[in-house]
């Protein structure tokens, strides 16, 4: 077993391996299989499957800088979205305690403690204070 271990390991030096677009390939190849077990449509078929190859092909690829770039474009694009996710998701976490709110100036989402009615805020970012109006 060991030597197959160390065979593996011989193979794989040098190529790029798992980053984050090849999780997040997986996973949407993972999910167009599971829409395509209820419509059963051949071109989602085709799609994830071309899907999970090209993934594991950017796997065992020797042109790290190439995919080290592409990763990189993928990033700039995710994060945005992925931070956007988490404050949503945390906005209904903490619906019973906190309200969020943009600050009009430098647009950081500020998390306040829920105070019904008007009242002024300070900014921590940019120091500017502005009204805000909790009804609920």
């Amino acid at each position: 077993m060991e030597s197959l271990k160390n065979k593996l390991i011989r193979f794989m030096t040098g190529r790029y391996g798992i980053d984050q677009l090849y999780y997040t390939g997986l996973f949407l190849a993972l999910g167009l299989m599971m829409i395509n077990m209820m419509v059963n449509s051949t071109i989602l078929m085709v799609i994830s499957n071309g899907l999970i190859l090209l993934m594991v092909l950017r796997g065992f690829s020797r042109n790290i800088s190439r995919r080290h770039m592409e990763n990189e474009k993928f990033l700039k694009l995710w994060n945005p979205v992925k931070k956007e996710g988490r404050i949503f998701f945390r906005r209904i976490k903490e619906i019973r305690v906190h309200r969020y709110r943009k600050c009009p100036h430098c647009k950081k989402t500020l998390k306040l403690p829920i105070k019904r009615g008007k009242h002024m805020v300070k900014c921590p970012e940019c120091k500017e204070s502005f009204a805000v109006r909790v009804i609920v």
